[in-house]
């Protein structure tokens, strides 16, 4: 039984180890031999690093490493180059652009001396062009390029915009002078996790092919089911063994938590550090998105305004969100190339191609939501969760009056900042905390006598909920009269009438808004 690849992202050292590798080779080969110049981008964690390693050691002509998978008989000739491999987690980028630019010259020069080689010169743009030149002159060989998150020294500081920009200067100009070595090259690829920054930092590389959304390319990182069934079958049953329950049942648990990444509409992907922590500690968490909270999205979010419900089947025609001006980055693109969102399907009006996104899987949904939550209403996200857990308590219980209470504390503190007066905010908040619930909601439900604003199913009851929302605008109106009006609608307009023959109680569930104040009325059938 193999052991797991766990904080390991170099080929060689997985190989040698004799740990899990997925063979990712059929697609590696195609792409050293189709094509030259190359930009992929994907999340964080996504197994970018993996593939440039791998590509690496495959221009290094390491073909013992390559045993058994696919590309060691259909490569032919094994040829050596010189290989510069630039990783921006060796480069200190964050605090000035004079070290930024210092210490990228030193991962340059230590390059440099992997291969014998001297450089003099002191400036990025120019030391590269300096090792390319006497790589060639030394090997008389091409020069392979690899670029590791070419856009970090930028995403990370994003919040920052005099620093975002002038590490965006240094990376265009070095990046500037790979154009202009253009003969010199074998083959380029840069990686990343956003195409945004892209557009404007390699305007003068014409010839990056952008495989990103290329239906050839898509399972390139990540996991299929089919390599997940495979790959991790004695782990897979390990978990069995554990949960005690039948595989299909398992594997259908696994894909509700963690599967769902999607880049080209067909097909869906596992976050390989997802599951090889679900492996690992044989047990189902939150593993992607904890280790790196998308502080930067939620503040982006919550200044913007963006209604929360928006995030769920919204329709866009580009998802590269290119612009110059980091004081207004495009939101949804952006959800999308950091992997908070994912492409549900795709369709063409014409020539013309739309995507449909929603939250890739329940780890990355939940998650997400509650920093949404927690941003909105002005808490912590580890206050969240409690209030969450006890709303659901409430609904088990039928404790009507304490559902109203917890549901009160979450528009209590919302900060005047974030506060917007009006029926869709608050209709898009409670959406929102009833998301968080983790029971079967409906949301918007249509029926031959209307539309319920939400259908809550549990195991054994349903609740059928209707909002009513008011302003104090000159006059007082009462949010009691306001949850006895919602209470009402539902009951002359028969929402309830479908589920009367579920075999589940049938709760009927009016709720006052008042801007801030709430109140609940409600009737068991």
């Amino acid at each position: 039984m193999k052991k797991l690849p766990i904080s390991i992202q170099t080929f060689e050292s997985i190989v040698k180890r004799e740990l899990i590798y997925v063979d990712k080779t059929p697609l590696i080969w195609k792409l050293v031999s189709k094509g030259q110049y190359y930009f992929f981008a994907r999340p964080r964690r996504f197994g970018k690093s993996l593939m440039l390693t791998t590509l690496k050691s495959f221009f290094q002509g390491r073909k013992d490493l390559f045993e058994g998978l696919f590309i060691h008989d259909k490569e032919e000739n094994w040829t050596v180059y010189p290989v510069i491999h630039i990783d921006y987690s060796l480069v200190d980028y964050r605090f000035s652009v004079e070290l930024f630019n210092k210490t990228l010259v030193i991962h340059l020069k230590n390059i440099a001396e992997e291969y014998d080689v001297e450089l003099i010169n002191n400036e990025p743009s120019t030391c590269f062009t300096e090792l390319v030149n006497k790589l060639g002159e030394k090997y008389q060989q091409q020069i392979v390029v690899l670029v590791d998150e070419y856009d970090k020294p930028m995403v990370d500081l994003l919040t920052k915009e005099e620093r975002f920009r002038e590490n965006r200067a240094v990376l265009s100009n070095l990046y500037g002078a790979m154009k202009a070595l253009d003969g010199h090259f074998r083959f380029v690829m840069l990686t990343g996790v956003s195409r945004f920054a892209k557009v404007n930092v390699f305007s003068g590389m014409n010839n990056l092919e952008d495989i990103s959304m290329d239906d050839q390319f898509a399972t390139l990182a990540g996991f299929t089911q089919t390599e997940l069934e495979t790959s991790f079958a004695d782990w897979l049953e390990l978990l069995r063994q554990k949960f005690e329950m039948p595989m299909e049942e398992l594997l259908e648990h696994i894909r509700f938590w963690y599967n769902g990444f999607c880049f080209d509409g067909v097909h869906k992907l596992y976050n390989p550090f997802s599951i090889l922590n679900l492996f690992s500690k044989l047990d189902f968490g939150n593993y992607w998105f904890s280790s790196g909270t998308p502080t930067f999205l939620i503040d982006l979010i919550t200044e913007q305004k963006h209604l929360p419900e928006t995030f769920e089947g919204i329709k866009v025609a580009d998802l590269t969100g290119s612009t110059s001006k980091i004081t207004n980055l495009p939101l949804i693109p952006l959800l999308y190339q950091t992997g908070y969102l994912a492409i549900d399907k795709t369709e063409r009006d014409g020539l013309r191609k739309y995507y449909y996104l929603g939250y890739p899987n329940e780890e990355v949904r939940y998650s997400f939501l509650t920093y949404l939550a927690a941003g909105f209403v002005g808490k912590d996200q580890y206050e969240i969760q409690p209030e969450a857990i006890g709303l659901r308590d409430a609904l088990r219980e039928e404790r009507a009056a304490d559902f109203i209470k917890h549901l009160q504390s979450f528009f209590a503190n919302i900060p005047a900042r974030l506060h917007i007066p009006q029926e869709a905010y608050y209709h898009s908040l409670a959406y929102l905390v009833l998301r968080l619930v983790g029971v079967h909601l409906f949301l918007e439900k249509e029926t031959s006598k209307g539309r319920i604003d939400a259908v809550l199913e549990l195991p054994d009851k349903i609740y059928v909920i209707e909002f009513k929302f008011g302003k104090v605008e000159g006059r007082i109106k009462k949010v009691e009269t306001l949850a006895q009006n919602a209470l009402q609608q539902i009951e002359e307009r028969q929402y309830h009438q479908p589920y009367l023959s579920s075999g589940k109680k049938v709760i009927l569930f009016g709720i006052g808004f008042l801007e801030k104040e709430l109140a609940g009325g409600w009737k068991v059938l």
